[in-house]
């Protein structure tokens, strides 16, 4: 259940309606009023008297996303559809995006901003070239003021979420059985991936997944051996100073969890010699 507690200026009511009504609204009214005259929701958590981060009575395990100034918002909106913990997104009365994604139910603010940031540092990459990321939502207590999209997107299958909610099965990934690099502009290319992530010092996350993801699809286009081209880029990964520090956004083992996933994805994606 979401609180919906703010009507014209902030008055508080005790008035609490589903995610699918909230939903239903946004596909089926069309709003036509100021932004000062709409009703705004909070996602991420519930209260009973304001908008003080005091007040929060608790956390509803969503994240509420705003991407600004879309230079192609469907595009953006396409790149949420894929992303499995997405539970909605639809676009805002001023044409940008707005997603809804499920996370852990959070047990205080600091867990909360915890999560968002790590969620968004992997996004940006994918959304940096069609929209900035409005990071004021990091508020727990945000407000999205009222919106209209007919073809909202609801996550209607089982999806991967948290607390015991039925798990969709992940697609088997299937290794290249390929030989390893013997060409000198192969091999200078692995090295080169391998170099850059030993070189990392700073904002871990988005540089590990951007090279990991390119080794994988340089096995998967037939130029290095999977099991090679992964034990190279875990290698890395662990003997990288920065990543093992405490000065790191996160552990070296969430460093090597990611890695191997966005290798795996990338094992998806060929990438063809020029």
């Amino acid at each position: 259940m979401i609180l919906n507690r703010y009507k014209n200026k902030y008055a508080t009511t005790n008035k609490e309606i589903t995610l699918k009504q909230i939903f239903e609204n946004i596909r089926t009214n069309n709003i036509n009023q100021k932004k000062a005259d709409r009703r705004g929701i909070v996602y991420a958590t519930t209260s009973n008297n304001g908008r003080q981060h005091e007040d929060i009575k608790t956390f509803t395990g969503l994240i509420f996303i705003d991407i600004d100034n879309c230079s192609n918002p469907q595009k953006v909106k396409e790149i949420f559809t894929q992303i499995t913990h997405t539970v909605a997104v639809w676009y805002s009365t001023s044409g940008n995006v707005h997603a809804l994604i499920k996370i852990p139910i959070c047990k205080n603010i600091d867990e909360f901003k915890r999560r968002y940031r790590s969620f968004i540092e992997v996004i940006d990459l994918y959304i940096e070239d069609y929209g900035v990321l409005d990071t004021i939502t990091i508020n727990p207590t945000q407000l999205a003021f009222e919106s209209y999209d007919k073809k909202i997107f609801i996550r209607t299958n089982k999806v991967v979420t948290y607390n015991g909610i039925e798990k969709k099965k992940r697609k088997k990934t299937i290794k290249p059985f390929l030989n390893d690099p013997i060409d000198s502009s192969q091999i200078w290319t692995t090295n080169w991936i391998r170099n850059k992530i030993l070189e990392i010092n700073t904002n871990g996350y988005p540089q590990v997944l951007k090279y990991s993801r390119a080794l994988g699809g340089y096995s998967s286009g037939g130029y290095i051996g999977y099991d090679n081209a992964l034990a190279i880029l875990l290698t890395a990964v662990n003997n990288n100073d920065y990543l093992n520090s405490s000065n790191s956004s996160g552990t070296i083992k969430t460093y090597l969890k990611a890695a191997e996933a966005s290798f795996k994805f990338g094992i998806e994606e060929p990438l063809i010699w020029k």
